[in-house]
């Protein structure tokens, strides 16, 4: 009877009595804080960021991909496409096919980010979904966001402006959620610049990003209680804050000048001081530019064909004849930079050193409460946004496996979670006040039955026959779709022995 009770109480806890209508299409909010290093948070004191480790997930870290460079990852984050596949190989490119070079300042024309025709940013399949005549997307601030690819720009966006605020970025993006059906977005993206302007100036280790990182953190604390106070985002808003790349300290004493190692009229190089794509002028100059640069110390240097295959970093004509990149906190200096402007902090570097990684939070009805979940990688988070927008999952470099472990519906052995997404389910279906009844009714007919059965058999004497026999089970992984290790096998062949 003691269980029956429970079963009554838990069931009326997990019904919601107020639900509000919920929206057409699934809520999602992604928001890039640039150069935001993995750990940051433990290196510094920030108490939003604890707030939001308590009320969703935390990542280890993400696992992003090379090149560690603003444009180039922002673009992997929304594409789920390694940049050997995307074309935005580094924050300057230069392009044979097109004999153009560019960098993020002029780096507005289609064809830089159209390089191929299945690239296809998160916010536009989100538009392009079944059920488009309710999606929406609202981009502010984020890299080639104000730029048509392969046709298709966001349903609203507003271009980066160095300096506008969290603020007002942040009341632009919770109008747009809130406008009448007919106009309002189910998702939206937002970067904001900082802390990497000040990991370059001041490095990682610096007052000034002690500073920096408080103000980044009251952001954070002013977008939970602008969420908490809105019943409906806070039903229903999944939120993502992550990052490009992290940053590593630099002392200036450890450089080298590319032209006085080779001539600058053999070759073009391309990049910054982390890492640089050389195209060399001829063909038959690539083996001896290459043999001279390879006696460097604290530098990795590949030919194009040469470059390990878990760089992914190697097929696309954007891609030098031979890369260099410098070892973590050295510098190269290319033509053209005389090494004047002094940095603190950079990045651009290996993206298996740990500095280069950067963070991961998550919250929102869709994710579980994980501190510290196992790393995924930054191609991942297309089929991670694709699965919380109810979209269909692009082929991509990503994988929706990666990202399971932090999501409620996958993969749960816990009766409450499954328990409580079935109440959800009925509720939405019937009504609250009605499953409310139905819960209460069966409470009391299983009451019934127990007591009848209980009187029935009290005075029976106590006998329990032994039916001991051996079933053989096997064990099942999550990529046989099991929710369960213990199955019984299905062969139709097994003997039974009592």
């Amino acid at each position: 009877m003691l269980l029956v009770v429970f079963f009554f109480f838990f069931s009326v806890q997990c019904v919601p009595i107020n639900i509000e209508k919920s929206p057409p299409v699934p809520l999602l909010l992604l928001i890039s804080f640039d150069g935001f290093r993995w750990d940051y948070p433990d290196l510094y004191h920030l108490p939003h960021f604890d707030q939001l480790a308590k009320r969703g997930v935390r990542l280890e870290n993400i696992e992003n991909s090379f090149a560690t460079v603003t444009f180039p990852s922002h673009f992997t984050m929304i594409t789920g496409l390694f940049e050997e596949t995307h074309g935005i190989v580094a924050n300057t490119i230069y392009d044979p096919t097109f004999n153009e070079s560019v960098t993020i300042v002029g780096m507005n024309d289609t064809k830089w980010w159209s390089q191929n025709p299945w690239t296809q940013p998160i916010w536009i399949t989100n538009q392009l979904a079944t059920n488009s005549s309710s999606r929406r997307s609202g981009v502010i601030s984020w890299p080639g966001c104000n730029i048509a690819i392969n046709g298709h720009l966001p349903t609203k966006f507003q271009p980066f402006e160095p300096n506008r605020s969290f603020d007002s970025i942040v009341k632009q993006m919770f109008d747009w959620f809130h406008e009448n059906e007919s106009t309002r977005i189910n998702f939206g993206v937002m970067y904001f610049p900082e802390p990497d302007e000040t990991g370059h100036l001041h490095g990682p280790h610096s007052p000034e990003m002690a500073k920096t990182l408080a103000m980044v953190d009251s952001y954070v604390g002013q977008l939970l209680q602008m969420i908490d106070r809105d019943e409906y985002l806070r039903k229903y808003l999944n939120v993502i804050i992550t990052s490009d790349h992290g940053m590593h300290e630099i002392d200036g004493k450890h450089q080298i000048v590319l032209e006085k190692l080779i001539d600058k009229s053999l070759y073009n190089a391309f990049g910054k001081r982390a890492f640089a794509n050389i195209f060399v002028k001829r063909a038959s100059d690539i083996e001896r530019i290459y043999a001279n640069l390879s006696t460097l110390t604290n530098y990795e240097v590949y030919k194009k064909s040469d470059i390990p295959d878990e760089y992914h970093y190697q097929f696309n004509v954007r891609i030098g004849d031979i890369l260099i990149i410098s070892r973590i906190g050295y510098e190269i200096l290319l033509p053209g930079d005389d090494g004047s402007e002094r940095r603190y902090g950079d990045h651009g570097y290996d993206n298996r050193a740990e500095s280069m990684h950067p963070i991961f939070y998550a919250f929102g009805p869709a994710f579980r409460q994980i501190n510290r979940a196992k790393a995924f990688r930054n191609v991942d988070l297309f089929p991670l946004m694709s699965y919380l927008l109810d979209i269909p999952i692009r082929l991509t470099n990503g994988s929706l496996e990666n990202v399971k472990h932090i999501l409620i519906d996958f993969p749960s052995n816990d009766f409450s979670g499954w328990f409580s997404r079935l109440i959800h389910l009925l509720t939405s279906l019937f009504g609250s006040s009605v499953i409310v009844m139905i819960f209460v009714l069966l409470s009391i007919l299983v009451g019934c039955i127990y007591s009848v059965a209980a009187c029935r058999h009290s005075s029976d004497s106590l006998f329990v026959e032994n039916n001991d026999f051996a079933i053989r089970y096997r064990l099942l992984d999550d990529k046989n779709g099991s929710i369960n290790n213990l199955i019984v096998s299905e062969s139709e062949d097994e003997i039974v022995e009592r």
